[in-house]
C-alpha cells in the first residue's frame, strides 16, 4: 500500500486530504507542525509527501530544501498542495527542489492522479546499482606490476614482473663473434754495415828520404 505524509497547518485542509487518500486506498500520515514532519517521514517512510507552501515557523519551500537534503527524504516525490499563486511559483517550486504543485481547492480525482505520477517518479532517483566487477584477466596474460610507494614512506613489497616462457620456435638473436685473426709482423730489414775509418797516420816508406 503506498504511504502518503500530508503536511499542512489548517486541521480542515489536512482532514479533507487524508479522507481522500484513504478512500482511494492510501495509507495517510498526518501533521499540523511543519517542524516535525522530517521526524515523521524517518520514522513512516512514507513513498510521496503532500506540502502546504504557506506555514508558520517553516514553510513550505524551506521545508522541502530540508528534506532534500536529508538521507531519509531526499528521493521522496514531493508535491506542493497550496493557495499560494504568486508568480515567481513555477521558479521557487524547482529550486526547493519539489515535483509539482497542485492548486487549492483540489478535487479527489486531481489529486490521485499527482500522486500516482509523483510516485511513479521515485523510481528514477533511485539510486544507481553498483556497476559488476570486471571479469579477471587470464592468468597467462597477466603481468604483475610493482606496487607504487605509498605516501607515508613504507616500502610495499615490489612483486617480480612474471615472463612468459619463450617458444620452441623462438630463435637465439646472439650474434657469433669472428674468430681472431693473427697477422704476422713483417721482418725488419738488415742494418747495414757500418763503414770504419782508419784514423792511425800513415808513415812514408820512401827510404832515400830518411
Amino acid at each position: 500500500m503506498t504511504r502518503v505524509l500530508v503536511v499542512d497547518d489548517e486541521i480542515d485542509t489536512l482532514n479533507l486530504l487524508r479522507t481522500i487518500l484513504e478512500i482511494s486506498g492510501y495509507q495517510a500520515f498526518t501533521t499540523l507542525n511543519s517542524v516535525d514532519a522530517i521526524t515523521l517521514a524517518e520514522v513512516e517512510h512514507p513513498d510521496c509527501v503532500l506540502l502546504d507552501i504557506m506555514m508558520p515557523q517553516l514553510d513550505g519551500f524551506t521545508l522541502c530544501k530540508m528534506m532534500r537534503l536529508h538521507p531519509a527524504t531526499q528521493n521522496l516525490p514531493i508535491v506542493f498542495v497550496t493557495a499560494y499563486s504568486a508568480l515567481d511559483l513555477e521558479e521557487r517550486r524547482l529550486e526547493a527542489g519539489a515535483d509539482m504543485v497542485l492548486p487549492k481547492p483540489i478535487g479527489m480525482d486531481v489529486l490521485i492522479e499527482a500522486v500516482e505520477k509523483a510516485t511513479a517518479m521515485r523510481s528514477t532517483r533511485a539510486p544507481e546499482a553498483a556497476p559488476a566487477p570486471a571479469a579477471p584477466t587470464s592468468s597467462a596474460n597477466a603481468i604483475s606490476t610493482p606496487r607504487p610507494a605509498p605516501v607515508d614512506g613504507n616500502k610495499p613489497t615490489v612483486e617480480p614482473l612474471a615472463t612468459e616462457p619463450l617458444a620452441a620456435e623462438t630463435v637465439a638473436t646472439e650474434t657469433p663473434t669472428k674468430p681472431a685473426v693473427a697477422v704476422e709482423a713483417a721482418p725488419k730489414p738488415a742494418a747495414e754495415p757500418t763503414a770504419t775509418v782508419d784514423t792511425t797516420p800513415t808513415v812514408p816508406t820512401n827510404p832515400g828520404n830518411i
